[in-house]
């Protein structure tokens, strides 16, 4: 052999790791620092511009902050500046004509300035002059506190624009004194320009205030000069206002108290024309509310927050020639000054994004055809394992010693069908022979690593569930409880373990389906078609075998019954055999029962038999011959538990054990025991008659008193409520063969056997009780 075709099984290795880093490795962290970064790269620039774009957001709002500030300091002004030039005028001026003088400065200030709605003066004597605009805007009036006769009159002249008088009139003045009015007592001890809060004129739909300013006349009273400024007009302006594209502006006071704005008159009404109470309202004005919040914590300047997925910015700036606490509050989206920038950063973050999809795509695929090679060879290695489990589990089935004897459990079958279908449970059920119910043979919870069987479920308990088996289909429900067919059996076996989904395999044997294979929550039971095939041939012959016992030879069924009752019959070895005196079936001298007495503890079974119905003698005969051989049989399964006593009353069998003075621990269990072996052996009994079970079964366990009654010969009877019970329990039996008993049975026997919980009974002088299914033994 030449050097070149010897093979290094190293070098092979070494091959193998150098071709994955080149081809998949490498790339790969190429194709991740490319993506990393396109990704800094875009993340960047969005941040970048995002901060440009939150500064020249400011920068704009701050130039339109100063240009509505000016012209909210123009629109108050003449309010303000006018109070200085009016009072300078009339304060040099003879007293006869200061009238004059107000007047004419007045009507000159109403023509010019449409926020202006009138002008007061008024001395520290009590006089009083006003000069308005008139109710529709229009013309002006002149109005001056007068007194005559004792009573004060306001005398109202009405003029033109143009000074032409075209009416007056008078009214009551009431009361009224101009130094108690607001304007004029804010004035006191101050040379300053006061400003009032605002107030609303509800009839006029005016929100006004006035600003006032002190000062001494030439003949030495005291004057106060006040000028009432409209904020109407100042809140149409600032409707008027464009603050960026949607942006708004608004006046508060330091309280939050609106004092112009969009939508004035509205707010107005709403708060039933009480200035104080026009709050900034976050519902309605979530912006400016939380604009007003940072004005409140931070002072005045810019703000930026998000409100519902959207940015917004703030500006709050003090008003100069206004009262000393407004605030002037701008409000707009981010997007308005700069959503060109915005969107273009968006556009390059998305571009990044695209890209890095693209290259995540081509990491993908490239991952994925690697991936799929491994995939494959793991499918082939599972595969692989997988018929190897198989075939170790069909050695291991047929390795098992006596795998087609009935007798013998063979626990092997659910144990390999569980671990295989990575299941959590799995059993063999079998049909009775007449189909009226369906008994697990074995179960293995593979989570406890536990079996158990002997589960009894009838016909009428799970319908849907009897007649999907016996259409002899495999079928599976992911979900049992919602699958009509499996619900029944959800319901009733798989939620006391909780598992969810069922995979049904029916058995088949030579005249139809004899049973059925149940596997619960199993992962893999879709892979193991051939194994299951497998198993439920070995499960057919197996219930084949058994399903023939139970129905030509009924009387085998005592065999095993005995083996099971070994430990117990030993107890019981020491009593005498069971006498038979005419229609009772007694012993009285056994277990040391010499004369009547109360018994601590006696198991009472009673059957319960529908009355035959006859017509003619043939048949009559025949029934008879059929209750002949039932009665011979319970004698025998009687004789074989080492009962006490079987009385015949009518349609009942009455059964009894344990009428000792102490108490027998083995009498309630040998009932039991006699109770399954009676009910399989009358059932078969009516089977091979081609009759229906026409018995029900009921057992309780109890102190009872009974004793020889009557003259030569003497039988023995039974009383207490124990018997009466028992009976009950007969009879409120809800299906035919089945062996109703109270909790006083089930507390102590539920080691030893399995039950069904039955629900509640009442009983008389006893009250509510529980009564439960003796369904098989454990």
């Amino acid at each position: 052999m030449s050097s070149e075709e010897i093979v290094d099984p190293t070098l092979q290795h070494d091959v193998s790791v150098r071709r994955v880093l080149i081809h998949l490795v490498l790339p790969l962290f190429a194709l991740i620092l490319g993506i990393l970064a396109v990704a800094f790269i875009g993340l960047h620039s969005y941040r970048t511009t995002r901060a440009g774009v939150k500064a020249l957001t400011h920068e704009l709002l701050g130039a339109v902050q100063h240009y509505i500030a000016q012209e909210v300091s123009d629109y108050i002004m003449p309010a303000a500046a006018g109070n200085i030039v009016a009072s300078g005028m009339i304060e040099h001026v003879p007293v006869a004509v200061q009238d004059k003088v107000f007047y004419s400065y007045g009507a000159a200030m109403l023509r010019s300035v449409p926020q202006l709605q009138s002008f007061y003066l008024a001395d520290d004597s009590g006089h009083f002059t006003l000069i308005t605009r008139g109710k529709d805007g229009k013309n002006q009036e002149r109005t001056t506190l007068q007194e005559r006769g004792g009573h004060k009159v306001f005398h109202h002249d009405y003029f033109t624009d143009d000074g032409v008088k075209i009416g007056e009139a008078d009214d009551d003045a009431k009361d009224y004194d101009p130094r108690n009015r607001p304007w004029y007592k804010n004035t006191e001890n101050s040379t300053d320009i006061k400003w009032t809060q605002p107030y609303l004129f509800a009839t006029s739909h005016q929100f006004v205030m006035t600003s006032s300013l002190r000062f001494k006349g030439i003949d030495g009273h005291t004057l106060v000069f006040a000028t009432n400024i409209s904020l109407n007009e100042l809140s149409a302006f600032l409707d008027h206002i464009k603050v960026g594209k949607s942006g708004n502006a608004i006046i508060l006071d330091s309280k939050g108290r609106v004092m112009a704005g969009r939508h004035l008159m509205q707010q107005a009404e709403a708060a039933g024309w009480d200035p104080n109470k026009m709050i900034i309202n976050p519902k309605t004005h979530p912006v400016f509310a939380r604009g007003f919040d940072h004005y409140r914590v931070h002072n005045f300047g810019p703000a930026s927050f998000e409100l519902n997925n959207k940015r917004y910015v703030t500006i709050a700036s003090p008003l100069p020639n206004s009262s000393e606490d407004w605030v002037l509050l701008l409000s707009a989206p981010e997007s308005d000054f700069a959503g060109f920038a915005k969107q273009s950063s968006q556009q390059s973050l998305q571009f990044a994004g695209v890209i890095i999809v693209f290259s995540l795509v081509l990491a993908a695929l490239l991952i994925r055809q690697v991936r799929r090679s491994e995939r494959s060879d793991r499918k082939l290695r599972a595969q692989a394992s997988q018929i190897t489990r198989e075939t170790a589990a069909v050695q291991q089935v047929a390795a098992t010693p006596h795998l087609f004897d009935p007798a013998n459990d063979s626990l092997v079958l659910t144990e390999q069908l569980a671990h295989l279908a990575s299941a959590h449970r799995a059993s063999v059920w079998r049909f009775l022979h007449d189909g009226s119910a369906i008994i697990c043979e074995d179960s293995y919870d593979q989570k406890q690593d536990t079996h158990s069987g002997g589960f009894e479920m009838s016909r009428s308990e799970m319908e849907d569930f009897f007649k999907a088996v016996e259409e002899g289909e495999a079928f599976t429900a992911q979900n049992a409880a919602a699958d009509t067919r499996t619900a029944q059996f959800e319901r009733l076996v798989m939620r006391e373990v909780g598992t969810h989904g069922v995979a049904v395999y029916p058995v088949h044997g030579a005249n139809g389906v004899i049973g059925t294979l149940v596997l619960e929550d199993a992962a893999m039971a879709p892979h193991l078609l051939y194994f299951v095939d497998l198993i439920a041939s070995v499960a057919g012959m197996r219930l084949a075998s058994l399903y023939g016992a139970h129905t030509d030879t009924p009387e085998g069924a005592s065999i095993s019954t005995a083996d099971k009752l070994h430990e117990a019959l030993q107890q019981a070895a020491s009593l005498p055999a069971t006498k038979f005196d005419n229609m009772l079936m007694r012993a009285p001298q056994t277990g040391a029962v010499q004369s009547s007495g109360i018994y601590p503890a006696v198991a009472v079974l009673v059957i319960t038999f529908s009355d035959p119905v006859v017509d003619g003698g043939t048949e009559t005969q025949g029934v008879l011959d059929l209750i002949n051989r039932i009665a011979t049989e319970v004698q025998r399964i009687a004789i074989e538990s080492h009962l006490f006593a079987v009385e015949v009353a009518g349609h009942r069998l009455i059964c009894m054990a344990g009428c000792t003075e102490h108490e027998d621990p083995t009498a309630l269990i040998r009932v039991a025991e006699a109770a399954l072996t009676m009910r399989e052996t009358c059932m078969g009994i009516l089977a091979a008659a081609n009759l229906e079970p026409v018995f029900t079964m009921g057992l309780d366990y109890g102190a009872a008193f009974g004793g020889a009654v009557g003259a030569e010969p003497q039988v023995f009877n039974l009383w207490g409520q124990t018997v009466s019970v028992a009976e009950l329990m007969a009879q409120g039996a809800a299906d035919a063969g089945t062996i109703q008993v109270t909790e006083r049975v089930y507390s102590v026997l539920r080691d030893r056997y399995l039950f069904r919980s039955r629900g509640a009974f009442f009983a008389p002088h006893l009250g509510l009780g529980r009564a439960y299914v003796l369904a098989a033994r454990r």
